[in-house]
C-alpha cells in the first residue's frame, strides 16, 4: 500500500478514542498521530516498507479497517 492509498484510506475520517495497534501500542489521540506519522514518512529516504513509522501507520489502518 502506497502513501497515497494510506492517505486516502485514513485522514479526515473519524476513528475511536481508543484504537490498539498492536499487544503493546495503543493509539489515543488519532488526529496527532495520524499527524506525525505522515510527517515522519514523508521524511523517509530509505526503503518505504523499512519506515517504522509506515510500519505503524500499516497496523493503524488494519486495526481500523
Amino acid at each position: 500500500m502506497k502513501i497515497d492509498e494510506l492517505k486516502a484510506a485514513l485522514l479526515g475520517k473519524e476513528f475511536p478514542d481508543r484504537v490498539e495497534i498492536g499487544p503493546d501500542q495503543v493509539v489515543t489521540d488519532y488526529q496527532q498521530f495520524l499527524k506525525t506519522q505522515f510527517i515522519m514518512v514523508e521524511q523517509w529516504k530509505k526503503e518505504l516498507e523499512k519506515s517504522p513509522a509506515y510500519l505503524r501507520l500499516r497496523k493503524f489502518y488494519e486495526a481500523t479497517r
